[in-house]
This record gives structure tokens, sequence and C-alpha cells, in this order.
């Protein structure tokens, strides 16, 4: 199997050195182009490494059928990226952002409709950040009520975009109760890193796992915050509070 991807891989990346070579010689080859064939070649890399992840049923959350957490995801993302965007001349500055999500009142479902009221949330949020994820887009359950998205090539900006988004996509959701119409909403934490390929081609295991952790932590901060403010909406990670976080984390009682 691992001979056969080689193959793919390498008549791929030939398919867009003819591209390239072909708009060159006609004289319409530009920056922009160019640029669109890395990052189709990326999401080419990414969409590979997240088959051989789903593959391995045992990655496979059983109950929502989302990816089950592990720390090299953010390795994964990485170095797919660093192969595609480094060139040796520019500096190529790459963005990640993460998200976390957690079910608002929860446990509050799970004691007053049983655990299969329950479950029935989860699957159903499952779909909906499926649904509404690019298939570059890693999607975990982190544990419980809590959901991680990894978002690769994906600023700030792009991240509040998709989370508003998820959040109004699940607050629209109604689900049937002996003819009762529940309804669920969900908070959000999201965090973000940059790599300059140029300057980190050669980041080691241990620091990217590092960098993991770190986005995890400020994610859920801000998860937290979200939470504080009075649920249903979403917070972004703020350096300048992280005085502030763990009094905010003492304060909110869950």
């Amino acid at each position: 199997m691992e001979k056969n991807k080689n193959i793919e891989l390498k008549d791929f990346q030939l398919r867009n050195i003819e591209i390239i070579t072909h708009l060159f010689k006609a004289g319409v080859l530009d920056d922009d182009i160019v640029e669109n064939l890395r990052l189709a070649e990326l999401e080419y890399f990414s969409l590979l490494d997240k088959y051989d992840l789903l593959e391995k049923k045992v990655n496979v959350d059983e109950k929502t059928n989302l990816l089950k957490f592990k720390k090299d995801y953010l390795n994964n993302i990485v170095k797919t990226a660093s192969r595609i965007f480094y060139d040796g001349f520019r500096q190529m500055l790459y963005h990640i952002s993460f998200v976390r999500f957690d079910i608002d009142n929860f446990s509050s479902f799970n004691n007053h409709y049983g655990h299969d009221v329950g479950d029935k949330i989860l699957i159903e949020i499952a779909e909906i950040l499926k649904n509404g994820s690019r298939p570059t887009d890693y999607v975990i359950r982190f544990g419980g009520e809590e959901f991680d998205v990894i978002l690769p090539a994906t600023d700030i900006e792009g991240a509040k975009v998709y989370v508003e988004k998820i959040i109004n996509k699940i607050r629209s959701l109604e689900l049937d109760y002996n003819g009762q119409k529940l309804k669920v909403t969900v908070s959000a934490g999201i965090s973000s890193i940059s790599y300059r390929f140029v300057e980190q081609r050669f980041l080691e295991d241990a620091k990217i796992e590092s960098d993991y952790q770190k986005l995890q932590q400020e994610a859920d901060n801000a998860l937290y915050e979200a939470k504080y403010l009075g649920k249903d909406r979403f917070c972004v990670y703020d350096p300048s509070k992280k005085e502030e976080y763990s009094k905010i984390r003492k304060l909110y009682v869950k």
C-alpha cells in the first residue's frame, strides 16, 4: 500500500509541474496561480494523511465517528505544510487555528432526560461539525461533551467565521423528546499559531507537541471565558488576559 501511495504522490506533483511549465511557456504564469497550486497540493497531502488515520479504526470514536484525541495531529499538519510551502527563498507564514467546543448544560440533559438523549445530542452535534468542516480539518471528540477542531491554513478571522457558522447551526437544532422540542447550545474557545517555514523548517516533534498543548490550553481558557459570559457564544484567546483566565476559571462553576 505504501508503494502505491508514493507513486500516486509523485504523479500528482508531476502534473503540477506540467501545469506550471505550460503556463510559463504561454506567458500567463503569476504568483497567484503558483500559490493556488501549492494550496491544492497541501490539501491533497492533508487528505491522504487524514485517510490514513481514518483507516485505523482505533483512532475513531465509535459513538460519534469522529477522530479520537491524539497528541501528534498538529505534528502531521505542520510537517505536511512544511514540505509544500518551504522553498528556501520566501518566508511562508502558515496559520493554524484551534477550536474547543463544549455543549452547554450537558449534564443537566443527561440527568433530566436520560443518557439516550445525551447520546443523541452528541451524535447530532458531531454530524453538524463534520458537515460544516472541510475535508482537511481535524474534527476530534476530545472527551465527554467536548469537541476539538484543528483548522489548517486558517487564521483567527477565518476561525471566527467557521465557529459562528457552527454555533448558529447548533442553535437551530431541535430534538424530539416525547413530543417536546429540546434545544441545545454550545460555547467555544479559539486559539491560533503561525509558522514561518524558512525559520522553522526543522522543528522537532517535541516542540510541535508542546505547541499543540499550548493551543489546547489557550482555547480552553477562552472557552471558560465564553461560559463565564453566559454561554452560547465563542471567545478568542487574548494573551493580554493571561493573568485573568485563572480567575475566570475559578469564578465559573460548571
